[in-house]
This record gives C-alpha cells, sequence and structure tokens, in this order.
C-alpha cells in the first residue's frame, strides 16, 4: 500500500512553536504509512539536511500571497501539482485570505486540514497590528465549511478566534498539544551540568522560553525582573530564543544595568535540559491558542507564572498560575517561591491525562486517514 502523501504549510527557522509542532508530528507519526514534505517563507532551514535524509522534501516559497499573489500561486500550483499530495495540511494563526485552501482545492488534493494555533495575529516586523486584526475579522466573515475538509484547534479559544461562528462546532476537533514527556522529567545530575555550563552557582534562576516578538511580551518581563533584583539579586533571568525584538530586548536590559543578570541563549534545541537549570517558569504573553512550552515547563515540574491571557486548558498540573499584568505583582510573587519550594515529578500526572506524544499523533493520524478520505488518484 503507498504511503498518504501530506504536506506541511509552514515551518520556520526561527523554532517557534507551530515548526516544533510539525517537526514533532513528523517524529513520532507511522512513517510506514505517511510521507511529511514541509513548505517554508523562511530563505534558509537549519535542519533542512536532516529533513531531507529522512525522505521529506522541503519547498521554499520567495513571497507572501499578499505581497505577490500571482507569484505565489504559481509557486505554490507547481509544489501541489509536482508532489501529488493526499492531504494538505494548514497551520495558522489567523486568516489574510483562502488562497492556500483554493488552490488546494482546485488542484484536487482530497483532504484539505486547517488547524488554528493561537488567539491573535502573528505579524510581520514591517506591519501593522491593527490593521492585520481587522483583515483577520473581515476575511472570516467569508469563511465557509467548504474550504476545508476538517478543522482542528488546540484550544477552544484558538477555535474561537480563528473559526467564529462560521464552522459549526461539531466540524471543529480541538486537539491539546503533547510533548515527548519523558525528556523533560526533573534531572538533578542534568540540572547541575547545565547550570555550570551557563556559569550559573546558587542563583535562582527565572526562564523564559519564546520568541522575541509581541505576543511573548518579554518587555513586561524585564520591567518584572528589574523589581526583582531591587529586592533580592542572587537571580538570573534565562531567556531561550530569537525574535525580530531580540536586540530590543538587549538593549533595554543593558540600559537597565542588568547585562550579568540576563543569559540571552539564542535558539537552541536542547530545551528539555536547559528547563532543569531554571528555578521557575515565566510566561506573560499578551494571548495565546496554548503555549506548547507550558506543557514542557510542567513537566519539568517548575513553578509557572503566566499571565491571565492563557487559556485554562494549558493549566494541566498545580504548578500553574495565572497574574494579571501588574509589574508588582508579579515580582511578589516569584519573590515567594525564591525561598524555596519542592520540585515534583510531574510527567505521569500529564501522561494520565494524554499530554504524552504517542497518544497525540495516534489522534492526528486517524484524522488524516479517516473515513472521508480518498487516495488523490488523477
Amino acid at each position: 500500500m503507498s504511503k498518504i502523501k501530506v504536506i506541511h504549510f509552514t515551518i520556520a527557522n526561527s523554532g517557534g512553536g507551530i515548526t516544533k509542532y510539525i517537526l514533532r508530528l513528523w517524529k513520532y507519526i507511522d512513517r510506514s504509512k505517511f510521507q511529511f514534505d514541509f513548505v517554508t517563507m523562511s530563505k534558509t532551514l537549519d535542519f533542512a539536511e536532516e529533513l531531507e535524509k529522512e525522505g521529506c522534501k522541503v519547498y521554499y516559497l520567495s513571497t507572501y500571497a499578499e505581497d505577490d499573489r500571482e507569484q505565489f500561486e504559481l509557486e505554490v500550483r507547481k509544489i501541489l501539482k509536482d508532489g501529488r499530495y493526499d492531504v494538505m495540511y494548514l497551520h495558522t494563526s489567523w486568516w489574510r485570505g483562502f488562497v492556500l485552501e483554493e488552490i488546494g482545492k482546485e488542484v484536487g488534493i482530497p483532504k484539505i486540514i486547517v488547524h488554528s494555533h493561537n488567539t491573535n495575529v502573528h505579524i510581520r516586523e514591517n506591519q501593522s497590528r491593527e490593521a492585520a486584526i481587522n483583515l483577520h475579522y473581515q476575511q472570516r466573515e467569508f469563511l465557509s465549511e467548504d474550504i476545508a475538509t476538517d478543522f482542528l484547534a488546540c484550544s477552544a479559544e484558538a477555535a474561537d478566534w480563528l473559526y467564529g461562528n462560521k464552522i459549526s462546532r461539531e466540524k471543529i476537533e480541538i486537539i491539546p498539544y503533547a510533548i515527548e514527556l519523558e525528556q523533560y522529567q526533573f534531572n538533578l545530575q542534568v540540572r547541575e551540568e547545565y547550570r555550570k555550563k551557563l556559569g550559573i552557582k546558587d542563583e535562582f534562576v527565572i526562564g523564559h522560553v519564546g520568541r522575541f516578538a509581541f505576543q511573548k511580551n518579554h518587555d513586561f518581563l524585564i520591567e518584572v525582573f528589574k523589581e526583582i533584583v531591587k529586592i533580592n539579586d542572587n537571580v538570573k533571568l534565562l531567556l531561550i530564543g530569537i525574535g525580530e525584538l531580540e536586540d530590543t530586548i538587549k538593549d533595554k536590559v543593558n540600559n537597565l544595568g542588568l547585562k550579568d543578570k540576563v543569559i540571552f541563549t539564542g535558539k537552541r534545541e536542547d530545551i528539555n535540559c536547559l528547563m532543569q537549570a531554571m528555578d521557575l517558569f515565566a510566561f506573560p504573553s499578551r494571548f495565546e491558542g496554548f503555549g506548547i512550552v507550558l506543557i514542557e515547563a510542567q513537566a519539568a515540574g517548575l513553578k509557572c507564572i503566566v499571565s491571565e491571557e492563557i487559556p485554562p486548558i494549558a493549566f494541566l498540573t498545580e504548578n500553574i498560575e495565572a497574574l494579571s499584568f501588574d509589574v508588582f505583582l508579579w515580582r511578589d510573587k516569584i519573590l515567594k517561591y525564591m525561598a524555596g519550594y519542592p520540585r515534583k515529578n510531574m510527567t505521569e500526572i500529564l501522561e494520565d491525562k494524554g499530554f504524552g506524544m504517542k497518544g497525540h499523533v495516534k489522534k492526528i493520524g486517524k484524522i488524516l486517514e479517516n473515513e472521508n478520505y480518498k487516495k488523490y488518484n488523477v
């Protein structure tokens, strides 16, 4: 039996949550049944060679549809026609139009999946957020149930944001994220090794993982950290990620005299190990569809202080607490935990709740090959 060919739109070199999610699917999917290929808007992918060695194709689009629609359509049609894909899997956060869905239908892709991953727009640096939000709502008015065969979302909030009342709720499947839980279980040896690598001695480490972008709200986190240092300076802030606002945040850190207190790691593939070195996880996002990293942090046994914008579905253990955007409220809460707390193993709890990767991938596999599926045949 030939494999079901799936094309994913899109992955990126930033190592963000959606890309991590897609790559995890590929890692755990039954490769005897499925073949995954990928499309990216990034000029290069650091991990492209590895994917290609595993038999995947990586396609690079030269333009966004809103910048040059004709060229965008030309490139996408060629990818889909040449690849003869059975499933077109679209990962998105907001509507700019329905070009991909329309092309997929036009060339005869049997199954088109739309998967909502967020609750607000994720824009490029040169775009207006207000204009992007307005465009999303305008385009959503034209959304119809025949635009795709399957509608998924990582949370009810992400479903409400992307689909509004245009897609009936019985046609939307809410599928929370999952991770490789065993990789995040607290390990004292790894903790000591990584703290040594990072130059950390007995300091209390506040950690954050996320793109340097408006959504992740690093500016607020730096304000909180500044106030913590005034009271207890035996502390460090560990920031993992890259993004368009990275230099802005570095400048802020330097201007506040916090350079020796903040560690910028850049993009990393060993986040599970870096989390062992942390003592608390801070996540002040302005919006989130779920926040995969919160499963990781809770699995690592970390206390998690998060914004009230985090969907309830992400509150998986007793270790997560939501606060309003009040600098001094965050300061006082973190100072409380700096006095110490027992770090418990949470992986069994998360496994029992269905947040392990193997069970998650089985759900996705069933969607990819369900009764509505017909093999591409032209």
